[in-house]
């Protein structure tokens, strides 16, 4: 890695419960529901396939078009050679308090679940597995059980193979 880089680890949980026990969990933990919105994107890509590729990657190989108002951006990208890859839509719910820089995420995506979202800026300069450690410890201190062995989900790249696809890191 060069020097001065600094990965940033972000954790994607797939959840088992409803969302419903997860709003009430967090509510009770002291946080609260600050932002919720439905999403729909698309992604965009030129390369040919993304086998052996972490999600960051996937991820940075695409285009994405947020939230589609009409079909001008769609037909420019692929008259420039462009092929969409993904369509995905997502509820998206953010909850947080008074002294957390970020936020965890809720997020309902279609074909995949419910998945829970989470990194923390205080942690950045750790190592990635102490960032992973710090994450899933302050995760479990609002009501989660995860333990540090569990790999998070990846979602372009279980769209891409068509199964459930695990990583250590949903950023990298």
């Amino acid at each position: 890695m060069l020097v001065g880089i600094k990965m940033i680890v972000e954790v994607g949980f797939k959840l088992d419960k409803k969302l419903k026990f997860y709003h009430n969990m967090l509510l009770k933990h002291g946080l609260k529901l600050v932002f919720k919105t439905q999403t729909h994107d698309l992604y965009f890509t030129k390369a040919d396939c993304f086998d052996n590729l972490t999600e960051n990657q996937i991820k940075n190989s695409c285009v994405r078009i947020r939230n589609p108002k009409d079909n001008k951006e769609e037909t420019e990208l692929l008259q420039s050679g462009y092929k969409k890859v993904f369509d995905t839509t997502k509820l998206d719910y953010h909850y947080a308090n008074a002294s957390m820089k970020s936020r965890i995420q809720l997020q309902q995506i279609e074909k995949l679940g419910l998945v829970a979202y989470y990194d923390n800026p205080d942690y950045y300069n750790y190592s990635l597995d102490k960032q992973r450690k710090c994450l899933i410890d302050e995760l479990n201190s609002y009501g989660f059980n995860f333990d540090y062995d569990k790999l998070g989900i990846d979602k372009l790249r279980t769209l891409y193979y068509g199964k459930e696809m695990f990583s250590k890191n949903q950023n990298g």
